[in-house]
């Protein structure tokens, strides 16, 4: 149950919201950081603290809602999600830690999301399907490498083809 009292429960369910989209079967929020349900437990403009999992143009990131004192809606921070194949663990203990004060449904809410995420990408990746945001942080990791590394590395790729040049016509050495 939510931590607001039934006179607010009342007037934000029945007060108009411009985000609420009536829906044949449900009540849907287009709010960009909600979870795309209304339901004041999980609502981003309600809730003091609230946390969620969104896709932004510079990848997965924990978006949270804090209070503040300079402005009224509360602070938005982002946290980028490093997100690889075999993280899911580490990632859900960085989410616990950094979204702690959320209330629980927000909380399952979102373990339920990253779990989902982690099971449609191991779904993509089982059937040799592309991952962008996946391959982008691969292709970051693969940019760091030491110059050292890849003089050495360099160095052996050609110690390597000044060999490949004494096979015969079979492919023998």
């Amino acid at each position: 149950m939510s931590n607001l009292s039934l006179e607010k429960r009342i007037l934000y369910s029945t007060t108009f919201c411009t985000y609420r989209e009536p829906k044949p079967n449900k009540i849907a929020c287009k709010h960009m950081y909600s979870f795309g349900i209304c339901d004041l437990d999980l609502c981003p403009l309600v809730q003091e603290y609230y946390a969620n999992v969104v896709f932004l143009p510079e990848g997965i990131t924990l978006v949270i809602k804090e209070p503040s004192e300079e402005r009224v809606a509360g602070n938005w921070r982002k946290v980028e999600l490093k997100i690889t194949l075999d993280n899911e663990s580490e990632i859900i203990e960085l989410v616990k830690k950094e979204a702690a004060k959320i209330n629980k449904k927000n909380m399952d809410a979102l373990i339920e999301r990253i779990h989902r995420i982690y099971e449609r990408f191991r779904f993509l990746h089982e059937r040799g399907k592309e991952i962008p945001i996946i391959e982008e942080q691969m292709e970051e990791v693969e940019e760091e490498v030491p110059e050292e590394l890849e003089e050495e590395f360099e160095e052996e790729l050609g110690e390597e083809e000044e060999g490949e040049g004494e096979l015969n016509e079979w492919g023998d050495v």
